[in-house]
């Protein structure tokens, strides 16, 4: 427990330490900020279009998904920020030899990697999550009390401890291909299917985002419960994310054992 504990202290140090050198170039992480903002907003627009076509979706009006889009950025800005550093473990750390040090720290490899994000145009996706929470909020006529603030902070951690552990999982493959980055893309992206009712989904997909990559959990289960669709799904948020978390680690430690260097 204690050397859990420290792990995360220190996890928290290498983000810091991460945060202060992305600010040192603030007209950059300005813009970063505002092309994600865009983004999203062109994404936001497809769903306007959408619904100049239907009244709904699987049950789920306009403003709805406009709630679970919103609820989605929150954990994927969460994610971006905190886990964003594995998409280097292959082109950047195992690839170029930097690993090697990274071996040498008293910490496990894993808090090294994760702590040294480079995302700061997460918080575009964060604000802007944000601001179309509270506005859904207000156009759903949904009381926003203490509850509901302490629900969507904890459950929004959750939903990035979950989309993060799935990267990690992934990322394991960089030991032998050397390129994290476009296989953690590829699996990651699978959460956009969760920004959306499930019901629209053939059986496969539902299967896919609730069971083996279980995004579902992210954003979409936690929405329901906001919107008084379901009481108890999103309780199961928490305790996916640490045996998702188990996982990784687990895994990660198979795939240190196999790992032999660069070479140079």
């Amino acid at each position: 427990m204690t050397k859990a504990l420290d792990n995360i202290k220190l996890y928290f140090s290498f983000l810091s330490a991460s945060l202060r050198e992305m600010l040192i170039y603030r007209l950059d992480c300005l813009v970063g900020m505002v092309s994600q903002i865009i983004t999203q907003l062109v994404e936001i627009i497809f769903i306007w279009i959408v619904f100049q076509n239907t009244e709904n979706l699987a049950g789920w009006n306009f403003k709805q998904i406009l709630l679970l889009y919103g609820i989605t950025l929150i954990s994927v800005a969460l994610k971006t920020f905190l886990f964003d550093g594995l998409y280097e473990l292959g082109p950047t750390y195992i690839r170029n030899g930097e690993f090697d040090k990274i071996l040498l720290r008293p910490v496990h490899p894993i808090i090294s990697i994760i702590g040294s994000t480079k995302e700061f145009v997460a918080f575009g996706y964060l604000v802007l999550g944000l601001i179309m929470t509270i506005i859904m909020f207000i156009e759903l006529a949904i009381p926003v009390t203490a509850l509901l603030i302490i629900k969507i902070i904890v459950f929004s951690i959750c939903g990035a401890a979950i989309i993060g552990a799935i990267d990690t999982i992934f990322s394991i493959t960089s030991f032998w291909t050397h390129r994290s980055n476009e296989i953690i893309w590829s699996f990651d992206r699978i959460y956009t299917f969760a920004q959306y009712p499930i019901d629209i989904y053939n059986k496969f997909i539902k299967i896919l985002i609730t069971v083996i990559l279980p995004f579902a959990f992210v954003a979409y289960y936690p929405t329901m419960n906001y919107l008084g669709m379901d009481k108890y799904m999103l309780y199961l948020s928490p305790l996916i994310a640490i045996i998702l978390w188990i996982i990784a680690v687990k895994l990660w430690d198979l795939a240190l054992k196999k790992y032999r260097s660069t070479g140079t």
